[in-house]
């Protein structure tokens, strides 16, 4: 089982992190914490020339959210799309870093809300978070919510509208106002809708395994197919 601390050295010093993670683990580590230190960030041209940036080499959002690896992946397919051959098309390079910065800003967007939109106050890191400054997009995107409770979601976003939405009711951002079709709607068909909606949630969520069921039978695939080998 591996236990991790992540926390910002502005608001925690690095003997105080060490100690706290400490206190979760409940049996003797097995080996002494290591530090490691990121800068948040990513590079202004991740094509330049004959250079291609992927992954952790391209940049670095946070380790929590964990979207690095969906984020290389999705890097490889934009690359292969734009593959040169016998020379390097400006247009493809060009193509490259713009859909590259817009996926990596719209998922820095995401991140941003769990922070931002905090309720906590109890330490000098949340209470900064709450006062931050967030992107302008971001910022568009939170007041459209509030205002008439919807959502502007590209369909090549990594996060997609239930993503916001559980994470902005999660935190409390309740829209002031509702979409106007409700009002067009009779009582009773808003209540077979949303009783409908609510059995298709429930029937989803009854056939779904248990965590631990999951892990079990998943370990056991994977062990099958290695033994198969």
């Amino acid at each position: 089982m591996g236990n991790g601390l992540v926390y910002c050295s502005r608001h925690v010093e690095d003997d105080t992190a060490h100690e706290r993670l400490l206190q979760v683990v409940k049996t003797d580590p097995v080996s002494e914490p290591r530090k490691f230190r990121y800068v948040t960030g990513r590079r202004i041209q991740a094509w330049h020339k004959n250079c291609v940036a992927i992954g952790l080499s391209s940049g670095f959002l946070e380790p929590l959210e964990s979207t690095s690896i969906h984020l290389a992946m999705s890097a490889i397919l934009r690359l292969l799309k734009l593959f040169p051959r016998e020379f390097i098309a400006e247009e493809a390079v060009s193509t490259f870093n713009r859909q590259t910065r817009e996926e990596v800003e719209m998922t820095r967007d995401f991140i941003i809300l769990h922070y931002k939109a905090t309720e906590r106050g109890d330490s000098s890191f949340w209470r900064y978070c709450s006062r931050m400054d967030i992107p302008e997009s971001l910022k568009q995107r939170l007041e459209l919510f509030h205002n008439i409770g919807a959502l502007s979601i590209s369909s090549k976003e990594l996060f997609q509208v239930d993503s916001w939405v559980q994470v902005m009711l999660g935190q409390r951002l309740v829209p002031r106002d509702y979409h106007p079709i409700v009002d067009l709607m009779a009582d009773d068909e808003l209540y077979r809708f949303l009783k409908g909606y609510r059995n298709f949630v429930a029937e989803k969520v009854r056939s779904f395994p248990a965590h631990r069921k999951a892990i079990e039978n998943y370990c056991k695939s994977y062990l099958n197919e290695k033994n198969s080998l």
